[in-house]
């Protein structure tokens, strides 16, 4: 295994970011030869040299050079995907190296021309998952948050069935989130192909959240301990103008959740979707996105104009490659801590709320040290209805009223 290495150290020094069209042909050949023997380094260290990367190093040299070769064949690529898929099997991490390799083999299929563009799609789809997956690495325990809805069949279908419903940006009311939809929204074939892999995928929950979550996804960040997006914010019940945007003028509810460490992935789970939470950040500049060639994950799907600032919003974004649908529902079981219903929400809705959410529980869990050693505690509450009045005290205010049962 030791000369396995050796050859793949030296495979690596000639041909790693240096592939052009003039060495490519040399180094798919040398791939070819040697390739059954090299993969023996996976799952072993070797001379101090992780074989899951040196040989995932090697995979990506291979799929860059086939990209350059001409002309590139569909039998070719056959081996890319068969040796890709493999690896993905063994290896567990390296979501670098999988999410290189998915982008490179989706540019290959697209060099094959257009009867190709969709398996180059099902390839980019990959590729984002596992950019995805990459760029998360936080989950969040017991998780606050508030959802403005409107009563419809929609909301008791969820209340009903104990489940989130996630739409595609596209159904977005403000036509300028998630930049990334119009930055790869040009001539470009290759960002087209990627935008439809992205948006086929891509599902999303947004909610209000007033302080920034305790956390962020940069691995360099120091905590964020009790910061309000906004200084001189409300509760988030008391939010009027989400209540008039996004709750039908008080006709609607508010729900406050208490969301499990479990909603989201890390990247450390054996998950077929990439799931997490993050802050939206407002600026006054999108126009810069018109000048730029790529994008971040968090301008991509984070970002929104100033404008928006009020809402202090916490998105929950969710990508399976494998999920083609506008809308989707993820089971949420016990989640709901508290109902606000509005000033005008009518009294047919809440007595349909209140039958439909009658016995359910609130379930959350808590770490605890017992008896030198740390225990999942299961807490359960009853949920708590509010009904949100007009402040006879505070002209142009609101208060939430605890309903007595």
């Amino acid at each position: 295994m030791q000369t396995q290495m050796k050859e793949i150290q030296s495979y690596i020094s000639e041909y790693n970011e240096k592939i052009t069209a003039s060495n490519a042909q040399q180094a798919v050949d040398v791939f070819f030869t040697n390739y059954s023997t090299w993969k023996n380094v996976v799952g072993y260290l070797v001379d101090g040299k992780d074989g899951e990367r040196e040989y995932g190093i090697v995979l990506v040299i291979f799929s860059v050079a086939i990209s350059e070769i001409n002309p590139i064949t569909e039998g070719i690529i056959d081996t890319l995907i068969k040796e890709v898929q493999e690896y993905e099997k063994k290896v567990k991490y390296m979501f670098e190296i999988k999410s290189a390799l998915y982008g490179n083999l989706g540019f290959c299929w697209h060099k094959l021309g257009l009867l190709y563009d969709n398996m180059a799609i099902e390839a980019f789809k990959k590729y984002i998952f596992y950019q995805l997956t990459l760029s998360n690495h936080t989950s969040y325990t017991s998780l606050n948050c508030y959802s403005f809805r409107n009563c419809s069949k929609y909301l008791f279908q969820s209340l009903k069935n104990d489940t989130l419903n996630l739409s595609s940006p596209t159904k977005f009311n403000d036509i300028f989130d998630c930049p990334i939809i119009e930055l790869m929204n040009n001539d470009d074939e290759v960002s087209k192909l990627i935008r439809e892999a992205y948006l086929s995928g891509i599902k999303v929950a947004c909610f209000v959240k007033n302080e920034k979550l305790p956390y962020s996804n940069n691995l360099d960040d120091t905590p964020i301990l009790d910061d309000k997006k906004n200084k001189r914010d409300k509760k988030e019940y008391l939010n009027e103008l989400m209540w008039a945007h996004y709750a039908d003028s008080h006709k609607g509810i508010c729900i406050k959740y208490k969301f499990p460490s479990n909603l989201t992935t890390t990247g450390s789970e054996d998950k077929d979707y990439a799931a997490y939470f993050k802050d939206v950040e407002y600026t006054s500049d999108l126009k810069k996105y018109s000048n730029q060639n790529s994008i971040n994950l968090k301008d991509a799907f984070f970002a929104k104009g100033k404008s928006w600032k009020y809402e202090n919003e916490l998105r929950f974004l969710y990508y399976n490659p494998t999920n083609n649908n506008d809308y989707i529902s993820l089971p949420i079981l016990n989640c709901i801590e508290a109902v606000y219903f509005g000033v005008k929400c009518s009294d047919k809705d809440k007595q349909k709320i209140k039958k439909i959410l009658k016995g359910k529980k609130c379930v959350s869990y808590k770490s605890q040290w017992i008896d030198n050693a740390m225990k999942e505690l299961k807490e359960e509450k009853d949920i708590e209805f509010y009904q949100m009045k007009i402040d006879d005290k505070i002209f142009g205010a609101i208060k939430a009223v605890k309903v007595i049962k």
